[in-house]
C-alpha cells in the first residue's frame, strides 16, 4: 500500500524543507506551516526567516524596537511586517511586505518640498490611516491661491528592495468644493530616475470605483464632485489616460502617482505634483507611500 504523499515529505531532512521553504516567499513560508509537523517545524526556523528579513534595514527611530526585541527572527520578522517603524530622523518610517519581504515606506508631510507659504496643519486622532500611535500628525495644507499645488520629494534608490516594482501614492484632502464647468484640474505626476521617469497625467477631484471592464466585470466607474455639471456611470473618453484617486478612511484619498521597477544601482528617486490648469483646489497632504505593486 502507497503512503499519502505528505507522509513522504515528513521523511526528508529537516534542513532540507528549510532550504526548499527559504526558495520560496513569506507568504509560502507561513502556509507551509498548515502542512504537516515537519513542514511547520522547518517553516518556523531561523533558518528560513534570516533569508527573508531584509540583510540592509534602515536605522530606527529610539525605542521603535523594544529592548527585549522578539525572540526569533520570524518574530521581527512579522513585527515588521505587522505595523510600521519610524525612522531614526522620524520623517520617515517603514514597514514589510507580509507577502514579499520588501520594503515600504512613508514619507510624512515634513519629508516633502511643499510649494512656499504652503502651512502645516494638525490632523485629527481620528485618521486611523496608521497604526499604534506611529501616527503623522501633521498635513501640509496648499491654499487655491497659491501656485501649486507642486508637491515634491527625494528618496535614495538603495533604501528600497532590489528587483522590486514600487508604486508611489499620496494620500490627500480636498477642502473647497468650487465649481470649475466641464473642466476637472489636471496635474502632472511623475515617479523615477531622471530619463525613466513614469510620467502621468491625474487629477484629485473625484475618485474611481474598482471594474476592470473585463468579460463579466463593469467598467471602472468615475464619481465626479457634486459640482460637476453632467453625471457618469463611467470614465468619460475625454479622461481615459487620467488617474484618479481612490477612496480611503474619514475623506482622505489617495492617488497614483507612479511606478517604478528598482533594479541593482545607485541614485536619487525623484517624486513630483505639478500642476498643470488655471483652476485650483486647496489640498491637505499627508504623505507619500512607497508600496510594492
Amino acid at each position: 500500500m502507497d503512503m499519502p504523499a505528505a507522509c513522504e515529505i515528513d521523511r526528508l531532512p529537516e534542513d532540507l524543507l528549510e532550504h526548499v521553504i527559504a526558495l520560496t516567499s513569506p507568504g509560502d513560508a507561513f502556509r507551509a506551516t498548515a502542512v504537516s509537523r515537519a513542514f511547520h517545524a522547518a517553516a518556523e526556523s531561523d533558518t528560513v526567516w534570516s533569508r527573508f528579513l531584509p540583510n540592509d534595514l534602515p536605522r530606527f527611530a529610539k525605542n521603535e524596537i523594544p529592548r527585549r526585541p522578539p525572540s526569533t527572527t520570524k518574530g521581527l520578522f512579522r513585527r515588521l511586517a505587522d505595523e510600521p517603524v519610524l525612522l531614526r530622523h522620524k520623517y520617515m518610517r517603514m514597514q514589510l511586505d507580509k507577502a514579499t519581504g520588501a520594503k515600504c515606506f512613508t514619507l510624512s508631510s515634513s519629508a516633502l518640498q511643499p510649494p512656499a507659504y504652503s502651512t502645516l496643519v494638525p490632523v485629527g486622532s481620528d485618521f486611523d490611516y496608521s497604526k499604534r500611535g506611529k501616527r503623522f500628525l501633521q498635513a501640509i495644507r496648499i491654499p487655491y491661491y497659491l501656485p501649486g499645488p507642486d508637491i515634491r520629494a527625494k528618496v535614495h534608490r538603495n533604501m528600497l528592495s532590489r528587483n522590486t516594482t514600487y508604486g508611489a501614492y499620496m494620500v490627500f484632502k480636498i477642502l473647497d468644493d468650487r465649481s470649475y464647468g466641464l473642466d476637472l484640474p489636471l496635474h502632472e505626476a511623475s515617479f523615477g530616475m531622471a530619463g525613466r521617469e513614469s510620467i502621468r497625467k491625474v487629477c484629485l477631484y473625484g475618485y474611481a470605483e474598482d471594474g476592470g471592464g473585463a468579460a463579466g466585470e463593469p467598467p471602472r466607474k468615475l464619481i465626479l464632485p457634486s459640482w460637476y455639471p453632467a453625471r457618469c456611470d463611467a470614465i468619460p473618453p475625454m479622461y481615459d489616460d487620467v488617474h484618479f484617486p481612490r477612496k480611503k478612511t474619514h475623506g482622505w484619498m489617495e492617488v497614483e502617482l507612479g511606478k517604478f521597477h528598482n533594479e541593482e544601482g545607485d541614485g536619487v528617486l525623484s517624486i513630483s505634483l505639478i500642476h498643470t490648469s488655471d483652476a485650483r483646489p486647496t489640498v491637505i497632504v499627508w504623505g507619500i507611500e512607497l508600496r510594492t505593486i
